[in-house]
């Protein structure tokens, strides 16, 4: 998070209100108790590997973070800044945190869903299979990343990932599914 982007703020339908943004500098809302709703664009690169298997990527947040430091986090993802897109956003937080390019083409919508009371998150898988891997972490929010089997995906989460995504099984059900029905899985 930087702390001088100023976050779209939306309606409780899920579409933006023109101009009305909350300040990031504030922190999430849902901890000062504001009925703003912001978005959250939650990017979830993946490839087969040379034998076949379905892999994502999980970034380990770096010690230098003030929020879940050293946990894993998926590939990328992050608030949607006041008069961005939500796939802008997808693509923006991408390179800030793992320092690669994906265009808005690359990204294939997984699902939408309220998170919280104040967020909604928008999910994307990105197909990374045969892509050169040019990740860099330019902003020390990201220490490393990480291929991980998607067979191995929940017991990882449970073990390593941060706090929010140990409960976050209704999204990881929902890329699943999304893998299913594309022929991934």
């Amino acid at each position: 998070m930087h702390k001088d982007e100023a976050w779209q703020v939306y309606a409780p339908n899920g579409e933006p209100i023109p101009g009305s943004s909350w300040d990031s500098a504030l922190d999430n809302p849902e901890k000062s108790g504001s009925s703003a709703i912001v978005g959250v664009a939650v990017v979830f690169l993946y490839r087969k590997n040379s034998e076949g298997e379905l892999e994502l990527l999980w970034q380990r947040r770096s010690e230098k973070v003030d929020r879940f430091p050293g946990d894993y986090d998926i590939s990328a993802g992050g608030h949607v800044n006041l008069g961005e897109s939500v796939v802008q956003a997808a693509v923006r937080e991408t390179r800030e945190e793992i320092g690669t390019i994906i265009s808005e083409e690359d990204l294939n919508f997984v699902t939408m869903r309220p998170f919280n009371k104040n967020r909604f998150a928008w999910v994307y898988a990105v197909d990374f299979t045969g892509k050169e891997e040019n990740f860099h972490f330019n902003d020390e929010e990201v220490s490393e990343v990480r291929w991980i089997s998607f067979d191995e995906t929940d017991e990882f989460r449970e073990k390593y990932a941060k706090a929010p995504l140990k409960k976050d099984s209704l999204t990881f059900k929902c890329l699943k599914e999304w893998f299913l029905q594309h022929g991934n899985l």
